[in-house]
């Protein structure tokens, strides 16, 4: 799990709540209180369950132990006691009874202080006066977000540039992105730049991209893909995506459209907007790629789903209405729809443009039993021809020969293919033949090579739900190598699987 580690301060603050009038007593005069207490606490009783846990925190009354408390105070936070959750928080900044955890810390006392824990905010608030870094960070946070403040980024602004002053990376990242929203560019860069140094690849990215357009600092283009080229490297997603710009310019970078693909692959694959838009171009203009219509589509649906529809909806209709790519957007629009014929006419057009797509798609009408000129012979010849270049068309060649379909079946065959198909970068083909190597289905099974291939398709966003499914159970056993890992298992699971295609061709 990740933590962002505050800086403690010496002094260790206390959140606890009021021990009560049976606290300041001894065990004789209390004896039976106590006793009443604590079976109120047994019975569910929060605030008692509470009260017990402060007990044993100090040591009053029972002996100390601070998971005994812990656990007493985790039963009241279950039931919403506000000074309860506060307390699980202390334990977790100080490490008395669990592993520290500044960042479990803050969510906690968070919480809180939403709860209506006034008291706790009142005591982050002299702390962070006094210079402690986790409270000021843990105030700025209540004015940025609104808890048991009003929101106000501006009142977040002198906590969080005391604990950026002391070197807190968490602090230089937010109250630079503060300033840059309040158009403060200068300040903002300034910190950036020190989140950068310190390795932050956020602070990397937003400082490379102000070098590169000149945004509150001198204008350098080749600095500023220098630093974007580092965040990319270290997995910062708009990064990718910058980067690919610079390659596709050449602003600050030696132009390359082969490279720019290759950057605009993993930022579209992570969900970046802009960066699906620009790899679908790409795809359709054959600019830095071969061109392949299929893979357009797909990217031009994922990016009509986070934003670009309108400039969908331009391309087709005002850019490129009479272009091979709108007949193949038609094509698809009518095989969808069991129009075979129309279908077949549009694909013609694509075929005579000499794009592969147009015969990968009419050897699929012809292969499909539903098409009144069925033809699986005549299917099977337009993907052989087709499979020269085509990606999709070797998978399909290779799904057909593992089922038998228009030819003899021939797993070593069909692995050749998909893995052609994979090693082309074709995400269905990197799923399928994952699954193939998952199963030991024509191969021998080999659970590495079958996360390889699930986490390549992954990192392309194209990995599809059956083999999300299978990769995701990888991380929960720890097959394949991989240590096990609940949390991206679930994340894997989580993420949407599913072609958004179908849904853009219906707003044609």
């Amino acid at each position: 799990m990740r933590k962002f580690i505050f800086t403690l301060g010496v002094a260790v603050m206390t959140a606890l709540a009021p021990a009560g009038a049976i606290a300041q007593q001894t065990l004789e005069e209390a004896t039976d209180s106590i006793k009443n207490v604590l079976e109120m606490a047994k019975k569910g009783d929060a605030t008692a369950q509470n009260e017990v846990g402060g007990w044993y925190y100090r040591g009053r009354h029972v002996k100390q132990n601070y998971e005994e408390a812990l656990q007493w105070w985790a039963k009241s936070a279950k039931q919403g006691n506000p000074q309860a959750i506060g307390n699980m928080g202390l334990c977790y900044r100080t490490g008395h009874g669990i592993a520290a955890d500044s960042a479990k810390a803050s969510q906690l006392y968070l919480r809180s202080i939403k709860a209506g824990n006034k008291t706790l905010l009142a005591q982050n608030v002299e702390s962070a006066r006094k210079g402690n870094v986790f409270s000021n960070m843990l105030v700025a946070a209540c004015y940025r977000n609104g808890i048991g403040v009003g929101k106000d980024a501006a009142k977040a602004v002198p906590f969080l540039t005391v604990a950026a002053e002391k070197d807190c990376l968490p602090a230089q990242r937010e109250l630079a992105l503060i300033l840059l929203n309040d158009k403060k560019a200068a300040d903002a860069a300034v910190w950036f730049k020190k989140g950068a140094q310190a390795g932050d690849m956020m602070c990397t990215f937003y400082y490379g991209k102000m070098l590169l357009e000149g945004l509150g600092v001198k204008p350098d283009k080749k600095d500023g893909a220098n630093y974007l080229l580092k965040a990319a490297e270290g997995g910062f997603p708009q990064a990718m995506y910058y980067v690919g710009n610079c390659y596709m310019t050449g602003d600050g970078l030696t132009k390359n459209a082969e490279q720019a693909v290759r950057w605009y692959k993993p930022a579209a694959g992570a969900g970046v907007a802009n960066a699906q838009w620009a790899l679908a171009q790409c795809y359709r203009e054959g600019n830095g790629t071969p061109v392949n219509y299929d893979l357009a589509t797909c990217w031009y649906a994922e990016a009509a789903a986070h934003g670009h529809a309108r400039g969908f909806k331009n391309l087709i209709t005002d850019s490129i209405p009479a272009s091979p790519y709108v007949a193949y957007l038609h094509g698809m629009k009518a095989y969808m729809d069991k129009d075979f014929d129309t279908a077949l006419k549009q694909f013609k057009i694509v075929e005579k443009a000499k794009v592969a797509d147009g015969k990968v798609m009419e050897a699929a009408i012809f292969a499909n039993s539903s098409y009144a000129g069925h033809n699986m012979k005549k299917g099977v010849k337009l993907l052989n021809d087709a499979a020269r270049t085509n990606a999709q068309a070797m998978y399909l060649l290779g799904a057909l020969y593992e089922a038998g379909k228009g030819v003899a079946k021939d797993m070593p065959k069909a692995v050749e293919y998909m893995t052609k198909a994979a090693d082309m970068g074709y995400g269905a083909a990197e799923c399928a033949l994952a699954d193939m190597y998952y199963e030991g289905r024509g191969v021998e099974q080999d659970y590495e090579k079958a996360v390889a291939l699930y986490a390549r398709a992954d990192a392309q966003g194209q990995l599809n739900e059956n083999a999300a499914k299978r990769y995701a159970a990888c991380y929960e056993d720890g097959r394949g190598g991989l240590e096990v890992d609940k949390e991206k298992a679930a994340e894997i699971l989580k993420a949407g699987r599913k072609s958004r295609v179908a849904e853009l061709l219906r707003t044609l």
